[in-house]
């Protein structure tokens, strides 16, 4: 086996001649041009570029890239996607022209070639999904953004009991807390960068991995609105010194390699690591804001020209309300305020969930318990056309006002919701077909977490902290 790091979370194995390539975000931008490759792939890893799968791990952009797939890749090319309870993602690929599409249930397995498998490993609320591929004596887990633990994750490992190489993301990807205003007064302590890296290692020592490799991280914002993000990100440069740490510590055989796109290993020659000065990371940015500044500014241009479209939000949100379960409704006791403005003003549109209903306000809201979203036209156009809010999140082209720290919690159950709306979790009735209801069946071990976590952390009142649930 060999396999070749493509790009921020593209990934391309080899074995016996049959290659897989997984989430191919390998040319241009995503998320409204808020992020971009970093660093970016080199050129020549891209020209001949051919493969006879693809795995598309889950929805959000950054992995689903459009403009990638259809420049790419022929659309008779083999897609492999996770059999979830919706067909979004073969809905979406019959969209861009691909109709050769595979759907693997959880847990299943695809012999891809000789000595050679694919294993489809899928959790949490939404679509996502992970990939255990062997050949050739080696077993390489792709997490990816899966977040694995418990029961689930013990799935895995026991049926893949010795681990090479586990490649998993390791850096903030939501909208909270960073996009929050006033976020270091309200959240001093929300998740720093140390918890991130920490939850990286611990999870890659607990499945044994002989070879941890940060991934699915590795991007950086360009538009003028998310670039001060940049400096919030942890590199992977970041990583392996605390990483041998904790190995040390707990005498565990394990390495963390930093591989940036191009970078390669095979079992005949080992690692060949790509050189990047990480030092230099402000350098390498500037230079990519000159190379892309024309279609930066085309962009800016295109979200200057858009006008907000209240009857797109208000068709999409009258859905919502109409999915979400009566009693959930009354938990969400704060009206929310997109607020947005266009070439014709700024404009308030409330939501008022529990009630159910979608207005126009005239004037700025002056309430101590309004939360207000602020986000551009062309961002929240788009958003409430095709049905994707849940790539609006990670986007980060959203501002956040919130009244209280007590009002997060509001906030993040509307983002959950507003994620299982557009994966068809609900309304709840969707839950009870028969594709659906076989998915929940095969992934009963999630639920049986999901029991635990409430006892321990809400019943019981134990604090959580994310790295905990990889005791070492």
């Amino acid at each position: 086996m060999n396999f070749t790091i493509l790009s921020h979370a593209g990934l391309s194995v080899e074995h016996n001649g049959v290659r897989i390539v997984s989430d191919p975000w390998l040319i241009g931008s995503c998320y409204w041009r808020s992020w971009w490759n970093f660093p970016e792939p080199p050129s020549s890893l891209l020209e001949n570029l051919t493969t006879d799968y693809i795995y598309l791990t889950h929805l959000h952009w950054d992995h689903f890239h459009g403009a990638s797939l259809k420049k790419l890749f022929p659309p008779n090319i083999r897609i492999l996607v996770p059999k979830v309870p919706t067909k979004r993602m073969v809905l979406d690929l019959n969209y861009l022209g691909f109709h050769n599409i595979t759907e693997i249930p959880h847990g299943g397995m695809i012999q891809l070639g000789e000595d050679f498998t694919f294993h489809s490993y899928q959790f949490g609320p939404g679509v996502d999904s992970a990939m255990v591929l062997q050949g050739g004596g080696i077993t390489l887990f792709n997490c990816n953004d899966c977040k694995h633990f418990g029961l689930p994750l013990r799935q895995i490992t026991n049926k893949f009991p010795k681990i090479d190489f586990v490649l998993r993301s390791n850096s903030n990807a939501s909208a909270v807390p960073y996009c929050i205003k006033g976020y270091e007064t309200l959240f001093p302590d929300f998740r720093l960068p140390q918890d991130y890296i920490e939850e990286f290692s611990r999870f890659s020592l607990f499945v044994g991995a002989r070879y941890a490799i940060p991934f699915a991280s590795n991007h950086c914002f360009l538009h003028k609105e998310t670039f001060q993000y940049n400096s919030k990100a942890v590199m992977a440069e970041d990583i392996p010194s605390y990483y041998q740490q904790l190995a040390s510590e707990y005498n565990r055989k394990s390495e963390c390699m930093v591989m940036v796109p191009g970078s390669h290993w095979s079992q005949s020659d080992g690692f060949k690591i790509v050189p990047f000065d990480y030092e230099k990371k402000d350098v390498y940015i500037q230079g990519l804001l000159l190379r892309y500044k024309g279609k930066l500014l085309e962009q800016y241009e295109k979200e200057d020209a858009a006008c907000a479209d209240f009857n797109l939000f208000q068709t999409y949100f009258k859905g919502f309300f109409n999915a979400i379960p009566f009693f959930m409704r009354k938990w969400m006791k704060s009206p929310i305020v997109f607020r947005t403005d266009d070439k014709r003003g700024e404009h308030h549109w409330q939501l008022n969930i529990e009630a159910g209903t979608v207005s126009v306000l005239q004037t700025a809201p002056t309430g101590n318990d309004h939360i207000i979203l602020e986000t551009p036209a062309l961002v929240l156009n788009d958003c409430a056309r095709i049905r994707m809010f849940s790539t609006w999140t990670p986007s980060k082209r959203l501002s956040i006002v919130l009244p209280s720290q007590a009002h997060l919690k509001q906030l993040r159950l509307l983002f959950q919701l507003l994620d299982l709306y557009e994966v068809d979790i609900l309304p709840l009735s969707k839950n009870f077909s028969i594709r659906s209801m076989l998915n929940h069946a095969l992934r009963w071990r999630e639920a049986v977490e999901l029991i635990r976590l409430i006892v321990k952390h809400k019943v019981l009142g134990h604090p959580f902290v994310p790295a905990h649930l990889y005791p070492l």
